[in-house]
């Protein structure tokens, strides 16, 4: 599919990202800026970024029987990426044409008085348990067990739990639900917890996407200019805290070394390789692997059944299909390819073209049913979607990212849940008040 050179395809993105701004002023929607942002910068920025010569593409050197990466390659996989986020966005913008009201914190005493010290007693109670849960982890892998087939997926997972829990105090205290200097103390502490504990190699990914669940509460309240500006700087901030911890992956590394490699993985990209992703899966789809027609979204169904009650489990990723392993087979390897390679692998430009028409329409959807709810509740529904498109638009294992999706947020989900009519009757109210006082 080599329709487009380089100049054209950024031209496009460019104008995508534009034109999601001016839809970010016009409808206070930040979704498709989110997605335009973050495309460009692992497809378009990506492929400039290595044929200027400040980056090199991936190589797994013979593991995998994986071909070198070639720019004519890339830029193959480059013209996908953009068709299937013009498909996204546009079906988004199609589907969604209504405008988001400025949130207003209005502070309800008696909801905020029984849920906030519930949040802080769970986060209080949830810190000891992720360093238990991440010692177990560490101590299983040290024995010789395989992280991918022998250490529960459950354990494993637990940590992120933390970020459901940042976001529900954020969401707590931008509405005024703490209101001693005792509660908000803790509740600080415990925020600084979360970012002890999410700052690192190999957890940064839950760094980013509390970073970005907590722009969207603080912001919720200003108007369209003040959030652009907002999600500038934290986006910048995120970006080089993201490379940060992953130069710390090299514990040689001095403090000034570590620093200055951040900086030249930010600007190569080296961190954001989907496009290097999307190239490798090109190879393994269909030669190696027949097309998925949608059996990796069926998966998401099987995935939270323990591998010990269903031994014979099919395993998820090309990866784990094509048994490429590290560490003596203790460990699978696999770039992400993005979400839209993730469209490729269950069908070519079909699975492009129809998954990226699903996922618009669902999206559209989570955000206009963000607005028929209560205040707290379509802040919270909303700084959960905008921190799940990070790992979602990496793509990759799609049932393991709906399993980060799970394990981060269910304190958020069973909140939504257990007073799903609580937000809906609070809103009716609320909104039949400013209809009689409009009148």
């Amino acid at each position: 599919m080599l329709l487009f050179e380089f100049p054209e395809l950024a031209s496009t993105q460019i104008g995508l990202i534009i034109f999601s701004g001016i839809w970010m002023l016009w409808r206070n929607d930040e979704v498709p800026l989110f997605i335009s942002s973050f495309l460009f910068y692992i497809s378009g920025y990506r492929y400039w970024a290595v044929t200027s010569g400040f980056g090199k593409w991936v190589t797994l050197g013979n593991l995998g029987g994986f071909n070198s990466i070639t720019t004519e390659a890339a830029l193959v996989a480059l013209n996908y990426m953009v068709f299937g986020e013009i498909c996204l966005i546009a079906t988004y913008m199609l589907c969604q044409r209504q405008s988001l009201p400025v949130i207003k914190p209005v502070s309800d005493r008696s909801f905020l008085m029984w849920l906030s010290p519930k949040v802080i007693a769970f986060g209080l109670l949830c810190l000891p348990l992720v360093l238990y849960a991440r010692f177990r982890v560490g101590a299983e892998v040290a024995a010789g067990k395989s992280l991918a087939f022998e250490v529960s997926g459950y354990l494993y997972l637990f940590p992120m739990v933390l970020v459901g829990i940042a976001t529900l105090i954020l969401c707590v205290w931008k509405f005024g639900g703490f209101s001693s200097i005792r509660t908000k103390i803790m509740a600080f502490s415990i925020l600084v917890s979360v970012s002890y504990y999410t700052f690192g190699p190999n957890t940064r990914f839950q760094f980013l996407g509390w970073m970005l669940a907590s722009a969207i509460v603080l912001s919720s309240s200003y108007r369209p200019k003040t959030r652009i500006i907002i999600f500038t700087i934290v986006a910048v901030l995120a970006i080089s805290m993201f490379a940060v911890a992953g130069a710390m992956r090299s514990t040689t590394l001095a403090e000034n070394a570590v620093n200055e490699a951040a900086f030249e993985r930010a600007f190569s990209a080296e961190d954001a390789n989907m496009l290097d992703g999307f190239v490798m899966i090109q190879q393994v789809y269909p030669e190696r692997l027949d097309y998925s027609w949608g059996m990796e979204h069926l998966e998401i169904l099987m995935r939270p059944i323990p591998r010990a009650l269903w031994p014979e489990k099919p395993v998820g990723g090309y990866a784990n299909k094509l048994n490429i392993t590290i560490n003596k087979g203790k460990a699978t390897l696999g770039i992400s390819p993005s979400l839209i390679g993730s469209f490729y692998a269950e069908g070519g430009i079909i699975g492009i073209i129809f998954f990226s028409i699903v996922y618009g329409k669902v999206f559209a959807s989570i955000v206009l049913y963000s607005k028929r709810i209560h205040p707290f509740a379509s802040i919270l529904v909303r700084a959960i979607l905008c921190a799940c498109l990070i790992p979602l638009l990496r793509g990759g294992d799609l049932p393991g990212i709906y399993a980060w999706f799970g394990m981060a947020f269910w304190p958020c989900f069973l909140l939504l849940w257990t007073k799903r009519k609580y937000f809906r009757q609070r809103y009716l109210s609320t909104r039949r008040f400013q209809l009689n006082n409009s009148v």
